[in-house]
């Protein structure tokens, strides 16, 4: 699963709703919504980050050979 779909059911997992996520990361609404549901297929690690965060959680980036 990709990252989006990870932060998502990492919510889901936590019973948080994405009205929770806006309170505590501040962030739109629809922005949100559209970022769970991947209509933003580029959303900026920053919002990742922070999304990550809000759930007690880390990112990790990893530079592996192809």
């Amino acid at each position: 699963a990709g990252v989006v779909e990870q932060l998502r059911a990492a919510r889901e997992a936590q019973g948080l709703s994405l009205a929770d996520i806006y309170e505590r990361m501040g962030m739109d609404r629809s922005a949100l919504s559209k970022l769970e549901n991947v209509t933003n297929e580029n959303p900026t690690f920053d919002t990742l980050l922070r999304y990550a965060e809000v759930l007690g959680k880390r990112l990790l980036i990893e530079v592996v050979d192809s």
